[in-house]
């Protein structure tokens, strides 16, 4: 037999395992659950979940989905995932307005192809951080898979920027903070383009993100922000605002 005290021991570490981890929770708190059809998988359900005991802000942290005939999907966030069109998501301005094709205000699907849906979830923004952007598509087998997942990813839109059919999202990396005289961060947005395979993973595209930059932001020096690069809102001799190094710029504005 174990001794008491060793059996104890074991007991705390068996509990504490256990309380730490996800499929240890003892329960959770639903948030909302809702049923759809996923491009051609019926009946497909929807969970989201949030741990009783959360006081961090948030509105859910984890999402299961149930395909019929599959093996459940799990998905958690520490930082906890919002409704998208609340004010936690505010660094996500460009969904606004746009047609959910679920009921849901946590869930955002919107058609990327003819025959591709995606599910959308915005974490939480806050400060100068524009908040996580977790991505889904459903394989053709009906298992659902991340195809993009990024710790800070404001979404401006999604739509088809090369005419190929296949929409590309568009979004904040990161947030433009003022500096010096009248002179900005340099934070260019990002284009993503979706795999031409069902489920595939979602990549930066530099080309597609130079030319999105250069028509519909203050001008290109790269897919990063950085603060080596500064943008001029009001150059001293007038005209549109102009991109350049930090040293130059706050060298143009200094008087």
């Amino acid at each position: 037999m174990i001794p008491n005290t060793l059996h104890r021991a074991v007991i705390a570490v068996i509990t504490c395992f256990i309380a730490g981890s996800d499929f240890g929770q003892i329960s959770w708190n639903r948030v909302s659950s809702f049923a759809f059809d996923w491009d051609g998988h019926k009946g497909v359900r929807v969970v989201l979940e949030i741990p009783p005991s959360r006081t961090d802000p948030g509105d859910f942290t984890r999402i299961r989905v149930l395909v019929p005939g599959q093996q459940d999907f799990t998905l958690s966030s520490k930082e906890g995932w919002v409704k998208y069109g609340s004010e936690e998501a505010s660094a996500s301005p460009g969904i606004r307005g746009v047609t959910n094709l679920l009921g849901s205000p946590y869930v955002l699907a919107l058609k990327i192809a003819q025959n591709r849906t995606a599910l959308f979830l915005l974490g939480y923004s806050y400060a100068s951080s524009p908040g996580s952007l977790d991505v889904l598509e459903i394989s053709d087998t009906g298992q659902p898979t991340v195809v993009l997942h990024r710790e800070e990813l404001g979404l401006k839109e999604v739509r088809d920027l090369d005419g190929d059919g296949l929409s590309e999202i568009v979004g904040y990396p990161c947030l433009s903070q003022e500096f010096g005289n009248g002179l900005l961060t340099y934070d260019p947005l990002n284009v993503y383009t979706f795999g031409t395979a069902l489920a595939s993973r979602a990549a930066l595209s530099v080309p597609l993100s130079k030319s999105y930059n250069l028509k519909h932001y203050y001008g290109w020096a790269g897919a990063k922000c950085s603060e080596d690069f500064a943008v001029v809102l009001h150059p001293p001799k007038g005209g549109k605002p102009l991109v350049m190094t930090t040293k130059e710029a706050e060298k143009l504005t200094e008087k």
